[in-house]
């Protein structure tokens, strides 16, 4: 009886370890299964992604394409619309810090046919207080002189160089001690001014001079723009257009010289990028004239009338 019920119990035992057995091999027949679908899956997904990697590249490709397109047709509308539209009109630069690159200023004016008849630099140093020019000024001048009259008497004398076309002795000695720099030395008398800006920058000095040199030219009846770099952080745009004249914020930008040129050929306002451009980011209509008449009659005209 006792070897009967040890059979039995091994019976048994050996039931349960053969089922014990199985379910562990169908238990690995199920995970190599699963492994083998997530796998699958993995490559399937691996695949579709750099599917979507390639048809992306393809449309990356395409709208780079289509963007050198764009700006291509872009420089051909751009030179269409301004090329030798400004002919016949004398135009000054005074730059009034040599801190910014305005470089493609010269170019566009060139592009439009104007005759660039100065260009002047004042360095940033001429507007520090250190600065020798306080002494420079009155020995030139004969007199002693406030910071407010010393600015103001040098924009009256910049003004009076440019508009008659012959240097002032003290404007030649200023240039001689190094304070101005002429990309373009005076040539001829000039029928507007660009004053290309450097924004408030944090000096009183600075803005009091191109404050002085808008009230010279206006006090002369010589029109005056003022235009800045997109980029001046500090602008001073909303001081110019307090003495009422027409401005360009953005002139780095195609849509701040298409408003430049448009400005001189007889539209006036406020363009830009900033708070202060009241008239938006370009004039619309761009040309208040018809590009059948002659170029050097309108421009003259709207240019005297924009100054009024």
């Amino acid at each position: 009886m006792k070897y009967y019920l040890i059979l039995i119990v091994a019976i048994f035992l050996s039931l349960g370890l053969g089922m014990i057995i199985g379910i562990s091999l169908e238990s690995k027949d199920i995970l190599e299964r699963q492994q083998t679908m997530i796998a699958q899956q993995l490559e399937e997904e691996f695949i579709s992604i750099r599917n979507e990697k390639r048809q992306l590249e393809e449309q990356i490709n395409s709208l780079e394409e289509s963007q050198k397109n764009t700006e291509k047709l872009c420089d051909v509308l751009f030179t269409s619309l301004v090329q030798n539209r400004l002919e016949g009109l004398k135009v000054a630069i005074v730059e009034t810090s040599d801190k910014n690159d305005y470089s493609s200023l010269i170019q566009l004016l060139k592009l439009s046919g104007a005759s660039i008849e100065s260009n002047i630099t004042l360095r940033q140093s001429i507007f520090s207080q250190g600065s020798d020019i306080k002494e420079a000024i009155e020995v030139a001048s004969n007199r002693q002189l406030e910071t407010r009259e010393l600015y103001a008497w040098l924009a009256e004398n910049l003004v009076e160089s440019l508009i008659t076309g012959q240097v002032t002795r003290p404007i030649s000695q200023l240039n001689e001690l190094h304070f101005l720099r002429s990309l373009i030395d005076i040539q001829n008398a000039c029928d507007v001014i660009i004053l290309a800006g450097n924004g408030k920058n944090g000096d009183d000095n600075h803005i009091e001079f191109d404050l002085s040199l808008i009230k010279a030219s206006q006090k002369r009846g010589l029109p005056i723009i003022a235009v800045e770099n997109e980029k001046v952080s500090d602008s001073a745009i909303a001081n110019y257009k307090k003495l009422g004249i027409a401005t360009v914020d953005h002139i780095d930008t195609i849509y701040g010289k298409l408003s430049l040129i448009s400005i001189l050929s007889g539209n006036t306002g406020n363009y830009g990028t900033k708070s202060e451009a009241d008239d938006g980011i370009m004039p619309n209509p761009l040309f208040p004239y018809d590009t059948t008449e002659q170029q050097l009659g309108h421009t003259k005209e709207a240019v005297l009338d924009f100054s009024n």
